[in-house]
């Protein structure tokens, strides 16, 4: 099968639905030699801020010398970002190969159950020391949550989202999130509310699972938004550290990380504060408030790519946009909003951010009308510039005028512009 057959047949089963919880996985599974199950792992969950935890954890564990695994969802441009060893996305070769032999084992299998079953596969085979695994949606029912003891559970935030899914309340949120905790093992997350803070110790106390709840441990001394990386004091040390990722969300996630890797320190695991400093400082990861200059097609303005894509991300966006030298100023956002979110809190939570909107259509068949968006945010704010545009190109290219322009609202948009700016520079 070559890559473009396998690309063309996964997404097939997008729309295949789980019809008997993990059964389907597990059989798989099964039929694979069970590769889950030898696999050390960090489980990942939350409303917001998986991604970067993940990668924190998975450069950390890099720069211990550990071999490692990254299975993220979703992709920005390429599916193969989805399975990494030891930080590389897997060649299209084997991503087609592990499809096949997926496939084989599992012919009844959605889109994320194949991707779940490839990664642990792919994961044993390489002799990955520590898999960082990101839940999909959810966590008690979602794929992921085959594995049997993770080192630690980690729950960045607990917020609304797919509540379809997941409930309409925080408890009900939370208990899908508290999923992921196994019986004796480790469970952190930030300081939640207290109404999501107790479904989740509820849940670890009936497993006998350990339960940590952090303050943030971190505060910014410093930003550097042309290269999107911050400096990090730690309040009690006062030692500083280079951090690769900009936002002010970042401070929970990197006391989230921080505090896990000593967690899993006194569990016997080699990697210490020196290597997780380092894991601060190389990692990168994309579409968090990252700067990417337009080049001489677009006047070298400067664009902004933020996967904001829900209520809390839509807060986080707006706190680091009000932070930086950016707001109150001449900018313009970007936007495009899938049908499914609540995009009337997302809108009222952004519209005082800039004078110019842009409204355009993420490439999914579940994307918001923009024409409809533009009213919903002209009824907001009469007073802005608005317009919807037919693409991503076209949207990047009016933004480009304004010299400094965000764009936001749907990973699906923020991969396609990082696509479209790669290629143009």
């Amino acid at each position: 099968m070559t890559f473009e057959a396998a690309n063309e047949k996964l997404n097939t089963r997008q729309d295949f639905a789980k019809k008997d919880g993990l059964g389907r996985v597990y059989a798989c599974l099964g039929k694979l030699g069970n590769p889950h199950l030898r696999l050390k792992s960090v489980h990942v969950t939350g409303t917001n801020g998986k991604g970067s935890v993940c990668a924190l954890f998975e450069a950390a564990a890099r720069a211990a010398g550990l071999k490692t695994g990254l299975f993220i969802s979703p992709h920005l441009v390429n599916i193969t970002e989805r399975i990494r060893v030891d930080g590389v996305e897997i060649s299209k070769e084997l991503f087609a190969a592990t499809l096949e032999e997926v496939l084989a084992a599992g012919p009844d299998l959605s889109f994320f159950e194949l991707l779940t079953c490839m990664a642990f596969l792919v994961f044993e085979r390489a002799g990955v020391q520590l898999a960082v695994v990101e839940v999909g949606i959810g966590g008690r029912w979602d794929t992921t949550n085959v594995l049997p003891k993770p080192e630690l559970c980690v729950i960045t935030s607990v917020d609304y989202d797919h509540k379809k899914f997941l409930g309409d309340t925080l408890p009900e949120i939370a208990a899908q999130k508290a999923g992921i905790v196994k019986q004796g093992g480790v469970c952190l997350g930030p300081l939640l509310p207290a109404e999501a803070r107790t479904v989740i110790s509820a849940e670890a106390e009936a497993n006998n699972a350990q339960c940590h709840f952090f303050a943030p441990a971190f505060e910014i001394t410093a930003r550097d938004w042309e290269r999107g990386c911050m400096t990090l004091r730690h309040k009690k040390s006062g030692e500083e550290y280079v951090f690769g990722i900009m936002g002010e969300k970042q401070v929970s996630n990197a006391t989230l990380v921080w505090e896990g890797l000593e967690l899993m320190r006194g569990a016997g695991w080699p990697i210490s504060r020196a290597h997780a400093a380092a894991g601060f400082a190389a990692v990168r990861w994309p579409a968090r408030f990252q700067p990417v200059r337009g080049g001489p097609a677009l006047g070298n303005a400067l664009f902004i790519i933020d996967g904001a894509h829900n209520e809390e991300a839509a807060r986080a966006f707006a706190a680091t946009w009000k932070a930086s030298p950016f707001y109150g100023k001449e900018a313009a956002l970007v936007m495009g909003i899938l049908q499914d979110k609540e995009r009337r809190v997302i809108l009222e939570t952004l519209a005082g951010l800039a004078g110019r909107f842009i409204f355009t259509r993420p490439d999914s068949p579940r994307a918001a009308d923009p024409c409809a968006l533009a009213d919903e945010l002209a009824a907001i704010r009469p007073d802005a510039d608005v317009e919807v545009q037919e693409d991503i190109g076209a949207a990047l290219a009016s933004a480009s005028r304004s010299g400094t322009a965000a764009v936001l609202g749907s990973f699906y948009l923020a991969g396609a512009a990082l696509e479209l700016l790669g290629k143009r520079n």
